[in-house]
């Protein structure tokens, strides 16, 4: 039986929270690092646009501010995320190497499987999104990364769960993704760039209408250790591992600090 190391980072800025992701990236791909099953949580909650996106076109910056909210750039693809009632999991390993399929869609199966089994724990029945969906750009703005569920990611009862998006780098992959446990997550469509008032609503009627959380499914709050623990049980019995608790190598932590400076330097 392989093992993988388990990180548990609790909370954390929103640039150091993507310099670490990035950091253990590096090295899985370097070779000095070993795969990892990374979880963590957002102080103060921030927003996160995709790679390509640029903040000041997507959000009200200051908006952001007089909220409190942070504001980041993923290494990864997709649309703006609000941080805040989640349990955030980052996946990094070798591509084409067990338990990781080799392409992009069996990587994304092969997590899909360790987050149902995680929320299996919860008691959770969930299941993978067969279709992917999408919706029309409202105000100029891309819409936000919940509104849509792609192929295998996480919904219940239709409505979605839990949001992914992955990286790679030579030989390594990186899938980070949000599992929400509350309904705060909707306050992003009160800092979004639209042109009318009456599109901020309409995202706003969307993002509760096709998303849910881990209360509103469970009728109860959970505690991000809790929810750790599950995650860390469901990706062992789904993908046949151990789990080594773990910490950043000063290779890393070196990382770390260069990819934080990066990311404050802003979207």
């Amino acid at each position: 039986m392989s093992s993988w190391r388990f990180l548990n980072s609790g909370r954390s800025d929103g640039a150091t929270n993507m310099a670490v992701d990035d950091a253990i990236l590096e090295g899985v791909n370097r070779g000095s690092s070993p795969p990892t099953l990374r979880v963590y949580a957002w102080e103060p909650p921030t927003v996160s646009t995709g790679h390509s996106q640029k903040a000041s076109v997507e959000l009200d910056l200051e908006a952001c501010r007089r909220r409190g909210f942070g504001v980041v750039r993923r290494p990864t693809g997709g649309r703006a995320v609000l941080h805040a009632g989640e349990l955030t999991y980052s996946v990094v390993g070798r591509s084409g190497e067990p338990p990781l399929g080799g392409t992009i869609g069996e990587s994304y199966r092969a997590i899909a499987n360790g987050l149902l089994s995680g929320l299996e724990q919860l008691g959770v029945c969930a299941e993978l999104a067969a279709v992917a969906t999408a919706h029309r750009d409202r105000g100029g703005v891309a819409p936000p990364c919940f509104v849509s569920a792609g192929r295998f990611e996480v919904v219940v009862s239709g409505r979605k769960l839990i949001g992914s998006a992955q990286r790679r780098l030579g030989a390594a992959v990186l899938q980070h993704g949000s599992l929400l446990t509350d309904e705060t997550h909707v306050q992003l469509a009160d800092v979004l760039r639209v042109d009318k008032e009456a599109d901020r609503a309409a995202i706003r009627r969307t993002l509760v209408s096709k998303t849910t959380n881990l209360t509103a499914i469970l009728s109860r709050s959970l505690g991000f250790e809790e929810l750790a623990y599950a995650m860390r049980v469901g990706f062992e019995r789904a993908w046949g591992i151990t789990f080594v608790d773990g910490a950043l190598s000063e290779r890393e932590s070196e990382a770390v600090r260069r990819l934080t400076t990066e990311y404050d330097a802003g979207p």
